[in-house]
């Protein structure tokens, strides 16, 4: 806790913060944030200004998911709140740890709730209200007495459950002293002893009896910091692990257990048959969904299934409830398990073979960029992938490392990556970042590009330009998926930083890629593919979801 020495709620607020280990806030001010901005000032926190509001959450969502940390954001009160909410809701839907503040109106202007005050959507409580739909936790600071009891509450909701959580502080009552939290006594969650012994029991002899047991790594095991233990248990029993297209890099890609991506039909064959065909898949932290299973039909059998998250556990049809994520799993591994042995094992993904001088030539294709991508990520580098091919494609990407790839791919919401990136490289300063993002979703959040430039950041943005939705143009196409073309290398010209690179052939992409990562600055790389071309995960996709999106095609059937 901060110093018993009187506190004002800001002073409070931020010096708890940095307490828990938090390092920057995202935000934009307005006029009700003011006066909290100016506490930050003085904080020991670092405030990154961004240019738009959703960027802002995506930002401090980029942040915690490098971190483990919270990600901060701040903002002012109804039009940068609700403007930001797309962003908070990804990071609900994604359980990453995001703490939203906001800026909002005094006890005073509240006492009449017909007075008309800028920014006032319908009542003094309509943004707290939305708010609590993507968050796990929420507080308006209306008492200075107890504000710090309410700050301490929600922050360590989103720490505990990894998600949003939300607190209003009026523009005068940050200025107001604040006593010590009151929160002496603080009971930590536990597991039911019954139903704990009765679901390990269940699970380790529903191992016993396996002859192809698959682990699949999903992403809260990252969230949770439980990624050691669930490799811990595969390395026990000789277990091969997955991981989703959400978790990427959870675990290192070249472990000799790892396998490979399973997302159904988007996955490769190999690996698809090899968990489709297990007949023990133990699910740690995973978001059973659409995209798990390449948004076609599950072709799991849950009879065949162990699955336990942070909220929830079940082997076969039993349900055990209050068990905790983490006793499960140092329970399980305290069982006398068995030891697999396999014949050979799925290959996560090919090493991407160097360019040859024939091909140098050749018109780019999105898997050939992903191949050359491969050649050049280190294990200095962070990848931060946006919707459609730029995160699809990347199934075959293989990292040098865990937790360096971030993507919103259960979310998918166009715009995360670029302003993701610069939670990112603001994270983790040593770890330089590539940021592919397609055209369209590029000139959704691209601006932040100017906050790179303003911080002194040097991501190495990829656009991958396709011209248009492709994404979309493949599930259902019309003249809707048709976006304004940019000169997109024009960018640095404009910002007066970093250099741009236009490249339409492998080997001027290697070529841009590797003159990028030698130089010490901000990069913009325009690789066009051609409209028609996919990745097979991506048409493999499209097909899917233009079964269930496209009418047309279905009664033409």
């Amino acid at each position: 806790m901060p110093s018993e020495s009187p506190h004002t709620v800001g002073s409070f607020l931020f010096d708890y913060l940095h307490q828990q280990g938090i390092t920057h806030v995202f935000g934009i001010p307005g006029d009700f944030a003011l006066p909290t901005f100016r506490w930050l000032e003085k904080s020991d926190l670092t405030l990154i200004t961004m240019t738009h509001e959703p960027s802002v959450g995506f930002a401090a969502d980029g942040y915690a998911r490098m971190t483990k940390k919270i990600g901060v954001a701040c903002v002012t009160y109804c039009v940068g709140g609700l403007n930001m909410l797309n962003s908070v809701a990804c990071a609900y839907a994604e359980k990453s740890p995001l703490l939203v503040i906001s800026g909002g109106p005094s006890p005073n202007d509240r006492k009449r709730s017909d007075q008309l005050i800028h920014h006032k959507v319908r009542t003094f409580d309509s943004q707290r209200k939305i708010y609590d739909e993507v968050t796990c936790a929420s507080a308006v600071l209306l008492d200075p007495e107890t504000a710090a009891d309410e700050i301490v509450r929600v922050v360590r909701a989103v720490q505990e459950q990894s998600l949003p959580g939300y607190i209003e502080v009026p523009y005068d009552v940050v200025d107001m002293l604040t006593r010590a939290p009151n929160i002496k006594h603080y009971i930590a969650p536990e597991s039911d002893v019954g139903n704990l012994k009765a679901c390990v029991e269940d699970a380790a002899a529903k191992l016993r009896a396996a002859t192809q047991p698959v682990i699949i790594a999903d992403i809260e095991l990252h969230r949770f910091g439980l990624t050691d233990l669930a490799m811990e248990l595969a390395e026990k029993c000789n277990i091969p692990v997955a991981s989703t297209l959400l978790s990427k890099s959870v675990i290192s890609e070249h472990h000799p257990l790892y396998i490979g991506v399973y997302a159904g039909r988007m996955s490769e064959e190999d690996t698809q048959s090899y968990v489709e065909n297990s007949d023990c898949v133990i699910m740690l932290g995973a978001f059973i969904s659409d995209v798990l299973f390449g948004f076609g039909a599950s072709s799991l059998n849950p009879r065949n299934m162990i699955v336990v998250t942070n909220e929830k556990a079940s082997v076969e049809h039993a349900h055990y409830d209050h068990i905790l994520f983490k006793d499960f799993l140092t329970h399980l591994i305290a069982q006398s398990l068995p030891t697999f042995t396999h014949e050979s094992l799925p290959s996560p993904a090919p090493i991407p073979l160097p360019l040859t001088a024939d091909e140098r030539g050749d018109d780019i294709t999105v898997e050939d960029f992903f191949r050359i991508l491969g050649l050049h990520v280190g294990e200095h580098n962070t990848v931060v992938c946006d919707t459609g091919d730029a995160v699809v494609g990347a199934i075959r990407l293989r990292t040098k490392k865990s937790n360096n790839f971030l993507s919103d791919a259960y979310y998918l919401s166009m715009g995360f990556a670029v302003p993701a990136s610069i939670g990112a490289a603001v994270a983790a300063p040593n770890s330089r970042v590539f940021t592919i993002v397609g055209d369209g979703a590029f000139q959704m959040t691209g601006t932040e590009l100017s906050t790179a430039a303003k911080y002194g950041l040097k991501p190495i943005t990829i656009i991958l330009n396709n011209d248009g939705y492709g994404t979309q143009r493949k599930i259902l196409d019309g003249s809707f998926n048709e976006i304004h073309r940019w000169k997109y290398t024009k960018v640095c010209e404009l910002l007066d930083y970093g250099k741009a690179y236009h490249v339409r052939t492998k080997g001027e992409c290697e070529a841009a890629i590797k003159a990028a990562v030698a130089a010490d600055e901000m990069a913009l790389i325009e690789v066009i593919i051609d409209r028609n071309d996919y990745s097979r995960s991506l048409l493999r996709l499209g097909e899917e979801l233009g079964k269930l999106r496209d009418g047309e095609r279905k009664n033409a059937k």
